[in-house]
């Protein structure tokens, strides 16, 4: 992806583009592109923070994005919970 940032916050630097959003994680899921749960859940986290970012806490984008993300972290925390100890996020 040439020419594309990999900001993920204003302090840290990822190998995620900045780009990413909810179709490119459809697209991803869709190929199989995800080795793990966690991979996923990586991107689909992103996404959200990103919108919460780079969209001021007044706007209503932020604030979806804010509910998305305590929505998906508490449908995601029982499969986290199957997964093995070394593949959990704490």
């Amino acid at each position: 992806m040439g020419g594309v940032g990999t900001r993920k916050n204003k302090s840290t630097f990822t190998d995620k583009p900045i780009l990413l959003d909810l179709g490119l994680v459809k697209l991803n899921l869709s190929k199989n592109m995800y080795s793990s749960p966690l991979d996923f859940a990586s991107d689909l986290q992103l996404v959200f923070e990103n919108a919460m970012l780079y969209n001021p806490k007044t706007d209503e984008v932020h604030g979806m994005a804010y509910q998305l993300l305590s929505y998906f972290e508490m449908l995601f925390r029982p499969i986290q919970a199957k997964l093995p100890t070394n593949q959990r996020v704490n």
